[in-house]
C-alpha cells in the first residue's frame, strides 16, 4: 500500500497517522515483519494496532502482558478437566482390559494412552493467531511488563511464526496467513536484542496541539472550537511532569462530558483526566483549565 493509502485507511479507522507511522505500517503490511511500537503512555500505541485491524477488516487478538504471565496463558495449556473426564470415561474399559495382566503388560497398555495430545490442547491467543483460517492482527501489549523468560518464549513466534509443543511438535503458520504482529512497550525495561532483531521499530512521539485537535475531531462529535481548546490544554499538560499523562481516549471522554453539561466545569471534570491526587493537584495549580471559552459550537 502507498503511504497516502495507509494514512487514509487509518483515518477511516479513526486513527490520525503521521507519515512516519504510515510508512512503518505500510512496510509491515508488505514485508510482514513484527512491528515494535514504543512511546509515552497514551500516545496511541495500542490504538494503532486496533486501527490496523479495523482497516484490514481483520480479527484482533490481544495479549495484555504483566508480571507473572506464563507460557500457558500466552501460547497453550492442556485441559485438565477434560483429561479427568476422559479418565473417568475410560476407567471401566481399562479395568476390563487390564484384568489378569502382569504389571509390565499393564504398563505397556497404559503407555499407549496420551492425555497430552492435540485433543486436550487449549490454544491461547498466540497459538490462535498462528492457526487462524484468515490473517489476523496479534497485539502483544506492554511486552516490557513481563519477564525476560516470557519474552524469549516469543522469539520463535516473532522469527518463524511458529511454536514448538514438546508433546505434539512444531506448529507453523502458512506464509499467506501469517498474522500482523504488533508489540508495544512503555520502556518499563529494555527489551532484548534478540527481540529487537526480529522486529521493525516505530517510536510514536508526543502529539502537537494541532494533531490532537484533528484526532479529537475525527469522529465528528466534537466541534472544532472545543477540540482546539482541549488540545491546547493537553499540550500544556505535557510540561507539568505528570505521573501519568492523559491519553487521547481519556481526553475525548473529558471534552464530551463538558459538552454534555449545561454548566461545564473543566476542573471538576478532572476525574476523567487525572488518575492520581498528585496529578490533579498539579493541573489545578497550573491554572490551565480555569479559563474555558464557549466551546459548544
Amino acid at each position: 500500500m502507498r503511504t497516502n493509502e495507509v494514512i487514509e485507511g487509518l483515518r477511516g479507522a479513526g486513527y490520525l497517522a503521521t507519515k512516519e507511522i504510515a510508512y512503518a505500517v505500510g512496510g509491515m503490511l508488505v514485508q510482514n515483519i513484527p512491528l515494535l511500537v514504543e512511546g509515552d503512555p497514551g500516545c496511541g500505541k495500542t490504538c494503532l494496532a486496533e486501527a490496523v485491524a479495523k482497516m484490514m477488516h481483520a480479527k484482533l487478538l490481544r495479549v495484555q502482558f504483566y508480571e507473572g504471565l506464563d507460557y500457558q496463558s500466552l501460547i497453550y495449556s492442556f485441559d485438565y478437566e477434560r483429561q479427568l473426564l476422559a479418565i473417568e470415561a475410560m476407567r471401566g474399559a481399562l479395568d476390563r482390559e487390564l484384568a489378569g495382566k502382569s504389571l509390565p503388560e499393564a504398563m505397556e497398555i497404559a503407555a499407549k494412552i496420551s492425555f497430552r495430545s492435540r485433543d486436550f490442547l487449549i490454544a491461547r491467543p498466540v497459538l490462535q493467531a498462528l492457526e487462524a483460517k484468515e490473517r489476523c492482527v496479534l497485539l502483544l501489549d506492554e511486552v516490557d511488563k513481563s519477564s525476560e523468560e516470557v519474552e524469549y518464549i516469543l522469539l520463535q513466534v516473532l522469527g518463524e511464526y511458529a511454536v514448538t509443543i514438546p508433546e505434539i511438535g512444531t506448529i507453523a503458520c502458512p506464509e499467506e496467513r501469517r498474522p500482523l504482529i504488533f508489540l508495544t512497550s512503555n520502556r518499563y525495561r529494555e527489551l532484548s536484542d534478540a527481540t529487537k532483531r526480529r522486529c521493525s521499530y516505530l517510536y510514536i512521539r508526543r502529539k502537537t496541539a494541532e494533531e490532537m485537535k484533528e484526532i479529537l475531531m475525527l469522529d465528528g462529535s466534537i466541534p472544532e472550537k472545543a477540540a482546539a481548546w482541549a488540545a491546547q490544554c493537553l499540550e500544556r499538560m505535557q510540561n507539568l511532569a505528570l505521573k501519568r499523562e492523559p491519553s487521547v481516549p481519556e481526553a475525548k471522554a473529558w471534552i464530551r462530558e463538558l459538552l454534555s453539561r449545561e454548566d461545564p466545569d473543566p476542573e471538576a471534570g478532572l476525574y476523567l483526566l487525572a488518575k492520581t491526587p498528585e496529578d490533579a493537584k498539579k493541573i489545578r495549580a497550573s491554572g490551565i483549565l480555569r479559563q474555558m471559552p464557549e466551546v459548544g459550537a
